[in-house]
């Protein structure tokens, strides 16, 4: 009876999760809406580090990233509204473009391309802030390079995220609202941490403070 209210029993353990990823999910939506990048940035370091190493409290553990990396990560985030709302804008004029002229199926195609690799760069951004000290445009160089060179982690990642984007949509009064975003970056997870760690130096190259780091678990 006594492992029944173990707090370390898989259905305790199970139930504290899902709590911190409503907190974390919680947390992200509403730094979200004035600081973008560095509330992304926390979002894929709380689920690595709280969610998936139990490592630290989920609060501390977001805010500790928010903080960190908060100067490149906004500036990220306002590139990435910015060069967005630019490619929606684009998107309308091309739509309304003639479709059987040569030049307008011409544009509508670069506008898609282009959206498709804002994407791609897009789902590493984040991940690769969270793990390395770099300034803003050496991590959309290396964010551009993951995307081309781990196409099958850069699938997921957009797949992903359409997916999420869909949930917060059109199904925003579902469950799903409180963990589409916490969900989509703890399965990005799995794969992205794959790409980092080859970026990463080994850990009997790291310097002696890092090699007792809780991602070279």
């Amino acid at each position: 009876m006594s492992k029944i209210f173990d707090a370390d029993n898989k259905f305790f353990s199970t139930l504290s999760k899902v709590f911190d990823m409503m907190v974390l999910n919680f947390l992200w939506l509403v730094t979200l809406v004035a600081f973008i990048g560095p509330a992304c940035t926390g979002l894929y370091y709380a689920v690595v580090k709280n969610i998936r190493r139990s490592r630290d409290y989920t609060a501390r553990t977001f805010f500790h990233s928010f903080k960190a990396n908060f100067k490149p990560a906004a500036i990220l985030g306002i590139l990435q509204i910015i060069f967005g709302f630019g490619l929606y804008i684009c998107y309308q004029f091309a739509i309304s473009m003639n479709p059987d002229a040569y030049l307008g199926q011409v544009y509508y195609w670069v506008v898609i391309v282009t959206a498709l690799l804002y994407l791609m760069i897009s789902v590493y951004i984040y991940p690769v802030l969270s793990r390395f000290d770099m300034k803003v445009f050496p991590i959309i160089r290396m964010s551009m390079y993951m995307a081309i060179r781990h196409i099958p982690t850069t699938i997921v990642g957009v797949a992903g995220l359409v997916v999420a984007f869909y949930c917060l949509k059109y199904i925003q009064l579902s469950p799903l609202f409180l963990f589409a975003p916490v969900l989509y970056v703890f399965v990005l997870s799995f794969p992205m941490e794959g790409v980092l760690r080859k970026y990463m130096p080994k850990k009997e190259d790291a310097g002696e403070n890092e090699q007792e780091a809780w991602y070279y678990e």
